[in-house]
């Protein structure tokens, strides 16, 4: 049984998540493959990505417009390297184990510690570069060496179009990403709103047992942390006489953010002394079923962020129309354009609008029903191209761990002839193994016992 690890490390709940993501995939898809998780204990990049993302925004995405050039990535790397160092200790013992195939990292900086320290080892195994955004930046692929990851998925059809062409990757080391949620997003699938609002009642939070089942719910929610930036913008709403709080309410997902849980609770006791009929509920961290309730009880959403994650989750949970009120620098300026691309979601960013479509909605809630069912229409077709794209992506990663000759077309067989690499060994297999496209001829049925057979070749 080929061994598949797949590694994350904090920095955003997106790459975390990502992992969930593929490993449910492979799960699903390609069962008979042996796949582990691994999460990093670094904590240094999620601080670093907070304090980036606050203080030096406009660096921030400079670097990521400038990234294309392969000397500022280059010089970049410099600065990242303790933290490669750190984060290459304890990928060393995972790398060194002869019997994992391939190991998909979803974090750029795990994939350059992996890459210097198979250079470093000699190590047969498969690199497989995940890129969880639908970022088109070439800050996430940094070759070392000579050595490219084995393979690349992404959700960017254009990064991957672009590495082809600059770097010359086969269109057989390239796959675009598709998503597939956890089951509690599923599973509330079967719940009305009203009922999910009932269940939300029961959450241990001062003001959840308030939350009323037939208002008009707007949810605010796009990473805990970001949720402070649309304070103010919630502030205004609730001392807003042309919000209709008779008709309606905010619920907060604050997470682990203890400050902002703090504010809005003190906004809502405020708030309710001037106006009785205000329902602001901050709730703190929720478990995946409880945030799955949380999606399914809404009707709008509002978003102080965007992430693949986040949009494919609201997705299968069959949550309102987002409306996104601000994003962060870097990846998330390619998110926004795939969700307008596609009519996915509304784009805010100015508060004097922001606020005034919510007090719209909130005085007309039938016009809030009527574009969730426009929107639910385009959302049921791109939850299903998401997941055709999920078992295309978990063939991809089935190929590369158990047919040897197709991971030798792949960009680490591909080499100068003073970088090791595993392509003698993988070489050995190409006359007796069929080639690739032979494979992709045969239908799924006539694939999996070639599978099992392999599978028990390689642990006799």
């Amino acid at each position: 049984m080929a061994k598949v690890l797949i590694v994350t490390l904090a920095a955003g709940g997106g790459h975390k998540t990502a992992m969930f993501s593929i490993e449910r995939a492979l799960r699903t898809f390609a069962p008979h493959l042996d796949v582990e998780c691994f999460e990093s204990t670094a904590q240094v990049l999620d601080s670093m990505h907070r304090s980036i993302y606050t203080k030096a925004e406009t660096f921030y995405d400079l670097l990521y417009r400038s990234a294309d050039n392969d000397t500022l990535r280059e010089i970049y790397g410099l600065f990242t390297q303790p933290v490669r160092k750190e984060l290459a200790a304890e990928l060393r013992p995972l790398i060194a184990n002869a019997e994992t195939e391939v190991i998909i990292s979803t974090h750029f900086l795990q994939t350059f510690a992996l890459q210097e320290l198979k250079y470093e080892l000699n190590s047969p195994v498969r690199i497989i570069s995940y890129v969880p955004d639908f970022d088109e930046s070439l800050v996430h692929f940094t070759p070392h060496r000579g050595l490219n990851p084995d393979g690349v998925i992404a959700q960017s059809p254009r990064f991957l179009a672009k590495l082809r062409m600059k770097y010359g990757l086969s269109r057989y080391a390239t796959q675009r990403a598709g998503f597939i949620a956890r089951e509690e997003f599923t599973d509330v699938r079967s719940q009305s709103a009203r009922t999910a609002r009932t269940a939300l009642t029961s959450i241990d939070a001062p003001f959840a047992p308030f939350i009323e089942r037939d208002k008009l719910t707007f949810i605010a929610a796009g990473g805990s942390y970001w949720v402070s930036e649309i304070f103010g913008d919630i502030r205004a709403l609730a001392k807003s006489d042309n919000f209709n709080w008779e008709g309606a309410q905010i619920l907060v997902a604050c997470g682990h953010n203890e400050e902002a849980f703090a504010k809005y609770n003190e906004l809502q006791r405020e708030a309710s002394a001037y106006n009785p009929h205000v329902r602001i509920v901050p709730l703190p961290f929720l478990n995946y079923g409880q945030m799955a309730t949380l999606y399914r009880a809404s009707d709008v959403v509002m978003l102080s962020g965007i992430a693949p994650a986040t949009l494919y989750e609201l997705l299968e949970a069959q949550a309102g129309v987002p409306i996104i009120r601000r994003i962060n620098p870097g990846p998330e300026r390619f998110n926004l354009k795939y969700i307008r691309e596609r009519n996915l979601g509304a784009y805010t960013p100015q508060k004097a609008d922001f606020i005034k479509s919510l007090e719209e909605l909130s005085n007309n809630p039938h016009l809030a029903l009527e574009r969730n069912a426009v929107f639910r229409v385009i959302a049921e077709k791109e939850r299903a191209a998401a997941l055709k794209r999920t078992e295309e992506m978990a063939h991809f990663i089935e190929r590369m761990a158990i047919d040897e000759e197709f991971a030798s077309m792949s960009p680490a067989s591909v080499l100068d002839s003073t970088a090791p690499t595993s392509a003698p060994r993988l070489r050995q297999f190409q006359s007796t193994r069929p080639g690739f496209t032979t494979w992709l001829n045969l239908n799924r049925a006539e694939r999996i016992p070639k599978i099992k057979r392999f599978s028990q070749d390689s642990n006799s």
